[in-house]
């Protein structure tokens, strides 16, 4: 095959890493194509074809040298065409000398440089090749019209927009496409693009440009959206520009759009600004556009209506959701339907407070049964809540050592889950009853896997598979329990489940039996294993390591790392470490059941040290768990982290009525095996006495 024999991309084959091929623009288009955002169909022109036009204009190029070094079938010598053939030809020189010879603050410079270079451009043949495949690939678009877009490969950068700097040609018919086309290469070099090079410090980088062609959108209204407030830079609203016709209007500045601002958390139109549109932009009959004037009585009216609002916001926060960054966005709306006609990062915003994560809970859980839970919100979750995607990345952050699990949680994630539990819930009052009745026919399918042995990877497997099944259910009810505004039924029905429910821990007690019996030479570092590497040769050694440190963020992170290493390394997040009271007296903590005992200090944070548990002792532990309970018979009495007066440990300690502190913080750091101390669960108090 010709080194460039693909000169044209469909943006069904474009991702957002293909930038250097289709530009900024067409990266973008190709990406939000791929995710099933609603992009009027086209095609990219890539920036290799913008070589292959200049190899066979007139400029005594000395081509065979580039080609005979350049390896095909290494996507990177394509990329590095242009730039190779820039180096080693006449037109190097030539544009090199035009640009050498600027001095941006003097603008005669500028613009005698723009001339010459266009010229040379615009004065070159099309190649046939070039011609042939762009006539093809714009008959299967079906569409008179199209928009050509000028897409370098240095734009939309999270520093440089090139907002307007490149030319677009909309409404371009097959007649003069191949012109327009041209004429965006050329725009590469117009006055204002080789002063913005200077500006942004670029002029010495090596570009190119692609050219989009993309079905033309007939626009009935149009405008702008900025899924951050560009103003108020308020995270948790949304500005919505909107115009009569097409919204190049907007764009330029010629007309003052409608503004309306949405509050994403809860959702709804806070803010609208409705001003009169007196003419607008429009596809003039005989090709090109026209300004054409509007009825007093309709320019006067709200161009969005409300639902139409909401609508736009939705799309507007999955792209943004997407892309996990702010997005500055051009849609049009035709017959009823709303497109996107592209998006970039919003450039003009001033740093943001860091996401905080806060330390939810200490388990110990294993990497499975975590894996499990993210799977389980990810994949069932968020269709059962009739929801597109979760807009909160990482929503959790795992980080295991000695074998316990802190889990951490995004505190807007949580907010977000608990306000859509609850319009759920107001919205469909059948909701609740059927997913609850639901949730224990499964319970008791799945507690048959609890009371056997599962031997084999395949058990194991379809176990697993049975857990993520229950998970997403679980977590609906148990955020019933947590959301302040659940209707009083809901909560009721709620708190019964709370009374009877084992599902999470009982199936954590299961894999981590299952692991020990598939894996007895691992003992507790089986809880370090993957699901991907059930099945597969188990590197003790990989374990180990595991064991000093280890963090998972679902598609995001997994490896092994220091937690000090971890925050260093996720700078944007914040994460909230809760440090405990303590006075002269001892260690403050809340009182889940009265008395007073004194003992010596066990820590217990995992299945294997429960068994070491003495006659007498007292059990300090991040969170007791039901796989603790013969080690708390033993035991006179209980001291936590972390929990709530419903928590497991408060709930055995009034059920052995034994004296118990909860929510400590910092208990298991504070104390060691072997001090003695006094639980004081009359005051409220952990005294070290020895």
């Amino acid at each position: 095959m010709n080194l460039l024999m693909e000169l044209l991309r469909d943006f069904k084959k474009i991702s957002k890493s293909d930038v250097s091929l289709a530009g900024g623009k067409g990266a973008s288009l190709g990406e939000m194509t791929l995710a099933n955002i609603p992009v009027p169909p086209g095609f990219v022109i890539l920036s290799t074809t913008f070589e292959k036009f200049l190899e066979e204009t007139d400029l005594n190029v000395e081509i065979d040298s580039i080609l005979d070094s350049v390896n095909h079938k290494e996507i990177h010598t394509i990329e590095n065409a242009f730039e190779k053939f820039l180096e080693e030809t006449d037109l190097n020189v030539e544009i090199d000398s035009i640009l050498d010879s600027v001095n941006h603050k003097e603008i005669h410079t500028i613009e005698n440089a723009s001339e010459k270079i266009k010229s040379i451009i615009l004065q070159a043949e099309m190649p046939h090749d070039i011609a042939v495949e762009t006539q093809k690939f714009f008959k299967n678009l079906n569409s008179k019209y199209v928009a050509v877009r000028s897409s370098a490969t240095a734009e939309d950068s999270a520093s440089a927009a090139w907002a307007g700097q490149l030319e677009s040609y909309l409404n371009t018919t097959e007649e003069n496409l191949l012109e327009n086309i041209k004429k965006c290469w050329a725009s590469l070099f117009t006055p204002r693009a080789i002063f913005y090079r200077f500006e942004k410090d670029l002029h010495k980088q090596k570009i190119s440009v692609a050219v989009v062609i993309q079905k033309m959108v007939e626009s009935e209204k149009s405008g702008i959206a900025f899924s951050v407030h560009p103003v108020t830079q308020d995270q948790n609203q949304l500005i919505i520009e909107a115009g009569l016709g097409l919204g190049e209007a907007i764009v330029s500045g010629q007309i003052t759009p409608d503004s309306y601002v949405v509050e994403k958390q809860p959702r709804r139109i806070i803010d609208k600004n409705v001003q009169t549109q007196s003419r607008g932009l429009y596809r003039a009959d005989k090709g090109g556009n026209e300004w054409r004037d509007i009825p007093k009585e309709q320019g006067e009216k709200q161009i969005l209506s409300d639902e139409e609002i909401l609508e736009l916001s939705e799309i507007i926060l999955r792209i943004e959701n997407h892309y996990d960054f702010p997005c500055d966005i051009e849609w049009a709306f035709e017959k009823g339907n709303f497109y996107i006609v592209q998006s970039r990062p919003i450039t003009t915003l001033t740093e943001q407070p860091k996401q905080t994560f806060t330390k939810a809970y200490t388990r110990n859980f294993s990497i499975i049964m975590q894996q499990a839970w993210f799977a389980a919100n990810k994949e069932n979750l968020i269709p059962k809540l009739d929801l597109k995607e979760f807009p909160h990345n990482p929503p959790y952050l795992y980080y295991m050592k000695d074998g316990v699990e802190e889990v951490w949680e995004n505190t807007k994630a949580n907010r977000w889950l608990l306000d859509k539990l609850v319009e759920k819930f107001k919205s469909d009052n059948k909701f609740f009853p059927e997913l609850y009745k639901r949730y224990f026919d499964r319970l008791a399918e799945v507690e048959i896997w609890w009371k056997k042995n599962i031997e084999n990877i395949k058990d194991l497997e379809k176990f697993i598979d049975k857990v993520y099944d229950g998970i997403s259910d679980f977590v609906v009810i148990y955020g019933a329990l947590m959301g302040e505004a659940v209707p009083k039924e809901i909560k009721k029905l709620a708190e019964k489940f709370r009374e009877k429910d084992v599902f999470f821990a009982e199936c954590n007690v299961a894999i981590l039996r299952a692991l020990k019996n598939i894996y007895p030479e691992l003992g507790y570092l089986a809880v370090y294993i993957t699901r991907e590497e059930l099945g597969k040769k188990i590197d003790k050694k990989e374990l180990e390591k595991r064991n000093k440190g280890f963090a998972l963020i679902p598609g995001i992170f997994q490896g092994t790392i220091s937690f000090d290493e971890l925050i260093n390394k996720f700078s944007e997040y914040r994460f909230e470490i809760e440090r405990g009271e303590q006075d002269e007296n001892g260690l403050k903590g809340q009182i889940a059941y009265q008395g007073k005992v004194s003992g010596k200090v066990r820590i217990v944070k995992r299945t294997d040290q429960a068994e070491k548990v003495l006659d007498g002792e007292i059990i300090v532990s991040p969170m007791t768990t039901p796989d603790f309970a013969p080690a708390m018979k033993k035991a006179t009495g209980f001291v936590t982290d972390e929990g709530g007066i419903t928590c497991h440990a408060a709930i055995i300690a009034r059920e052995m009525k034994k004296p118990c502190l909860i929510g400590t913080k910092i208990a298991t750091q504070f104390l060691k095996d072997g001090d003695l101390v006094e639980v004081d669960a009359i005051v409220g108090i952990v005294r070290i006495l020895k």
